[in-house]
C-alpha cells in the first residue's frame, strides 16, 4: 500500500456501450466469478481482513452526513476499542476501520445514468440512440490496507461495471 491515501476517483470506470433500441437485446448477464484463484477459505479470509478507509464528503446542497451499508443484512463491523461493533449508517468524514467485505458493497455502488440522443426527430422514424453514463455512489479514500493484493483488488472491483 502506498504511504499516501488512495482515493477513489484516481481509479476510472469502465463505461457500457449506447443501448441500440433497434438492435436485438439479449440483456445484461452477469457471470459470479472468482477474484482470484485462492480456495473458499482463503478468500473468506481476505475479505474479513480491516482496512481503514474514509468516507469523503459530497458537494451537493444538503448532502448525506452518512451512508448505510450491510452485507447479508449485518450492518457494517467498524473497529472500535480493539472490538467489532455493528455500525449500520456509516459516518462521512471520519476514519474508520472496517472488514474489507463492507468496503467492497462500498466499492460496488455505482449509478447508471440514461440519456436518449435523438437525430433526425422530425423524420418519420427517428434514429434514437440511448447513451449510458456509469458513476460511483461514494467517493472514499483508503487510509491503510496492509495486505499488497489490496490496491489491485480495489482497482479491478472500482473499473469493472457490473
Amino acid at each position: 500500500m502506498p504511504r499516501a491515501a488512495l482515493h477513489s476517483s484516481t481509479i476510472k470506470i469502465e463505461q457500457k456501450p449506447d443501448i441500440d433500441p433497434d438492435a436485438e437485446r439479449v440483456g445484461d448477464i452477469v457471470v459470479a466469478d472468482k477474484p482470484f484463484d485462492l480456495d473458499y477459505a482463503e478468500a473468506l479470509a481476505f475479505n474479513e481482513e480491516p482496512v481503514t478507509i474514509r468516507l469523503e464528503p459530497s458537494a451537493e446542497k444538503n448532502a448525506a452526513t452518512s451512508f448505510p451499508v450491510w452485507v447479508n443484512g449485518k450492518g457494517c463491523e467498524v473497529l472500535m476499542n480493539g472490538r467489532w461493533l455493528e455500525m449500520i449508517y456509516l459516518p462521512v468524514g471520519v476514519p474508520l476501520t472496517v472488514k474489507r467485505k463492507y468496503l467492497e458493497v462500498i466499492v460496488r455502488t455505482k449509478l447508471d445514468t440514461l440519456q436518449t440522443l435523438v437525430s433526425e426527430p422530425e423524420s418519420e422514424t427517428p434514429n434514437n440512440t440511448i447513451r449510458r453514463f456509469t458513476s460511483a455512489v461514494h467517493s472514499f479514500s483508503i487510509i491503510e490496507d496492509k495486505n499488497p493484493q489490496g490496491v489491485a483488488w480495489l482497482s479491478e472491483l472500482r473499473r469493472r461495471n457490473f
